[in-house]
């Protein structure tokens, strides 16, 4: 019996690691230019133990802007205006920003204990917070069908 718990601890152990890992691009980059009347949403998840093969999107409305997984980050440009971005597992998690154009933005992303799986936590973070937490992460590739078409 001993033997089969060992067996089925260490094949879900395997599974979320699978499931968990994203081949990410290039490490974090600033980008130089903010597209012309639009603000700049970095999201991003500092890489970490906890949660670590745990990975969710992050919507704007019912729109998924990004996947967001362990060590990844995501460059979005955004509409001045209100933003809410927000994620859910087994609960939600929203931030809200007043973006304005040609402003950097940065929500940082982490995931907590859950009873069946991670929950997600989003929170906005100052620039120069998220300016060093940012520097080890990776490119989140964009998957969206708009970019598949270019």
């Amino acid at each position: 019996m001993r033997q089969l718990i060992i067996r089925i601890a260490t094949c879900l152990t395997c599974v979320f690691l699978i499931v968990g890992c994203a081949t990410l691009g290039p490490i974090y980059q600033k980008t130089d230019k903010i597209q012309e009347g639009m603000g700049l949403v970095y999201i991003y998840r500092p890489s970490g133990f906890t949660g670590g093969g745990v990975s969710y999107n992050v919507k704007v409305g019912d729109t998924v802007i990004t996947t967001l997984y362990n060590g990844g980050y995501y460059p979005y440009f955004a509409k001045p205006g209100e933003l809410e971005l927000w994620a859910k597992t087994e609960a939600k998690s929203a931030v809200t920003l007043d973006v304005r154009a040609g402003r950097t933005y940065y929500v940082k992303g982490t995931v907590g204990v859950g009873f069946l799986v991670g929950r997600p936590h989003l929170m906005v973070v100052p620039e120069s917070v998220g300016e060093t937490e940012i520097a080890g992460c990776k490119l989140i590739p964009d998957t969206s069908v708009e970019a598949q078409k270019q």
